[in-house]
């Protein structure tokens, strides 16, 4: 009989405790970046940017300046949010916006430690890319 009441009294909390509880709120819309120090950042924590020949909602960064500097894509379910915008590219992908400007990265690849030569010097030449562009058409994405 102990057993039986002490397990009732169990129950009666469990379900008290449930009923007394909030519903679980919806999910916060994720947001595609973030400010890390006065720079924007990837969620993969890549420095981002903006390419200053871009109007609001269009992006002039194509063919031979998508060598070095990735647009940020916005994915199918994506939803804009806030500051954050998504446009359609020329080439028709979705990319994503922060107070009108497209976002984009400039990655180089990480080496392994036994990259060949080919390797070591593809990256050095993106890096000189991402570098030389940030000097002209390119400035580092601000919250």
């Amino acid at each position: 009989m102990k057993h039986q009441i002490g397990f009732a009294a169990s129950s009666l909390a469990l379900v008290l405790l449930a009923a007394c509880s909030t519903a679980p709120s919806a999910p916060a819309a994720s947001l595609p970046a973030m400010a890390k120090g006065s720079t924007l950042v990837s969620t993969e924590g890549n420095a981002l940017y903006v390419f200053k020949k871009d109007v609001v909602g269009k992006s002039a960064c194509v063919r031979d300046c998508l060598k070095f500097y990735q647009p940020l894509f916005a994915k199918p379910d994506d939803k804009a949010v806030g500051d954050y915008a998504i446009f359609e590219r020329p080439d028709g992908m979705s990319q994503w916006a922060y107070k009108g400007q497209g976002l984009y990265s400039c990655t180089v690849p990480a080496l392994k430690k036994d990259a060949s030569k080919k390797d070591v010097e593809a990256a050095q030449k993106k890096a000189d890319g991402c570098a030389k562009g940030l000097t002209s058409d390119w400035v580092a994405a601000k919250p």
